[in-house]
């Protein structure tokens, strides 16, 4: 859940950077905003799952969709928020971050999956 969130960072930061350096400091500005305006919703939807572990399993559904839709709400409110309060709005940057943010945690799947299945407390796979 975190590696995902770890991800979505680390590509807007990488991809903001490439952005800099093939346009200019605006397009990146936006691209990063785009891009955090998907990634801190996110962040705080798996911050909750997080604190919600540990609890009724019954509940567990309801906690899930109630932060799905409160996410997709946080992600829409903030992305008026960055159009009303940026003067010119680069929108091609813009939606692209918000594409890679949102594109990123499937390349967590390709991670997890490359982790062994087994690793005992010293990290060595396959003894326990």
């Amino acid at each position: 859940m975190f590696a995902a969130i770890g991800l979505q960072v680390a590509s807007i930061i990488l991809f903001g950077l490439l952005t800099a350096g093939i346009f200019d400091m605006t397009s990146a500005k936006f691209f990063v905003l785009g891009g955090a305006a998907a990634m801190i919703p996110n962040a705080l939807f798996a911050l909750r799952l997080a604190l919600h572990r540990g609890k009724s399993p019954e509940s567990y559904p309801v906690v899930f969709f109630l932060g799905e839709f409160a996410k997709i709400g946080m992600t829409v409110g903030l992305l008026a928020w960055i159009v009303h309060w940026q003067q010119e709005v680069r929108w091609l940057a813009l939606i692209l971050g918000l594409i890679v943010a949102l594109k990123a945690p499937l390349f967590a799947l390709l991670v997890a999956r490359d982790l062994p299945r087994d690793v005992h407390a010293e990290g060595r796979p396959g003894q326990g």
